[in-house]
């Protein structure tokens, strides 16, 4: 008994090791061009390692740093693969128009540095003043990141509910008829 548990101990660390040989550390953007006077989510995610010192960059003196760092953490086991997520997020805001790089992140993971490559941002004037919140788009998004107009039960006849009773189905308004006249 004592065997088994040690060698199942051993298989879970070992692919937990075998993981954060695979880490990967990248950087995404909510949008590669934003209006001016707008929101800019920029967000490094960390896959398959346990990092440590996350160095975030400075985004002075083209963006002024509204929010972050935001950390989100999530690990899974799935058929003896585990994988671990870390993502730092940020909301910055630019001060002027022009086109301009978002420096690199790094982070250490296992004794070695990681380093996320920099990334373009296009700022356009903004002479109408329009609001664009990146964080709106997340509201939308449901727990499971799907968009809340996914297709429920109600887009698929004949399909019935828990006790058996068909799925009510919407209702169509009926096409008026025109009336055509001959001359």
């Amino acid at each position: 008994m004592r065997n088994l548990i040690f060698y199942t101990l051993a298989l879970l660390f070992s692919t937990a090791m075998m993981a954060q040989k695979d880490a990967k550390f990248s950087v995404k953007v909510s949008s590669d061009s934003i209006l001016l006077g707008n929101e800019l989510k920029v967000s490094f995610k960390l896959e398959n390692g346990e990092g440590r010192k996350f160095s975030a960059p400075d985004f002075e003196p083209h963006f002024v740093l509204v929010s972050g760092p935001n950390t989100f953490s999530s690990m899974s086991m799935a058929n003896g693969q585990v994988s671990h997520t870390t993502e730092y997020s940020f909301y910055i805001q630019p001060k002027e128009t022009g086109s301009f790089f978002i420096p690199p992140a790094s982070i250490e993971v296992n004794g070695k540095a990681l380093e996320t490559t920099p990334i373009e941002v296009q700022v356009l004037p903004n002479p109408e003043g329009i609001k664009v919140d990146p964080r709106e788009k997340e509201a939308k998004d449901d727990f499971f990141g799907l968009d809340r107009n996914f297709p429920s039960l109600r887009d698929f006849p004949g399909l019935r509910d828990f006790w058996g009773n068909p799925v009510p189905q919407p209702t169509e308004d009926p096409k008026k008829k025109r009336k055509t006249y001959k001359l």
